[in-house]
């Protein structure tokens, strides 16, 4: 069981570095908004995506750090007491269910906004900020879907891991 329990921690770990990597990217776009933009609409862009590149990048340090340290408690804490230890990690892992709707809600909000921001205002700051939305509420949906399909098959691996051994 453990194996699945490292495996979890390890694809944690995986979507840390590839949202700070996205978070890069973006700042990295960003940059090029302002460096490159010689038009209102790719300047405006630059505080925008800016913003959403250091939500990113500091997302995705916090995942890689926190996570790190777990993988090196995960294994002394189970082999102390394995039926605790899976116990916990069930309740665990339904505690944050309730995230992956919320983030499709925010998701949902983000996109709302965008297109009434892109449909109905002419500033070109507005229609920045639609565009950064639609970005970041897509990169959202896409990293919680990773996230909750790992997050199942885990949870299934608890639940059979416990079936299976009859605690």
């Amino acid at each position: 069981m453990i194996e699945h329990t490292l495996n979890w921690y390890n694809g944690e770990i995986f979507e840390g570095k590839f949202i700070l990597g996205f978070g890069i990217f973006l700042l990295f776009v960003a940059l090029l908004f302002y460096h490159y933009g010689y038009i209102s609409t790719a300047k405006a862009l630059f505080i925008p995506f800016l913003t959403i590149s250091l939500f990113f990048t500091a997302v995705g340090i916090g995942g890689v750090y926190s996570n790190s340290k777990k993988v090196d408690l995960v294994e002394e804490i189970y082999h102390q007491d394995q039926y605790e230890f899976i116990k916990n990690e069930i309740k665990r892992v339904e505690g944050f269910q309730y995230l992956y709707p919320m983030s499709l809600a925010i998701s949902l909000v983000c996109f709302i906004v965008a297109i009434f921001l892109l449909y109905f205002v002419e500033n070109v700051h507005f229609r920045a900020i639609a565009i950064a939305l639609i970005v970041f509420g897509s990169a959202f949906a896409l990293i919680d879907y990773f996230s909750k399909h790992r997050a199942n098959i885990y949870y299934q691996e608890l639940l059979n891991y416990i079936e299976n051994k009859g605690i």
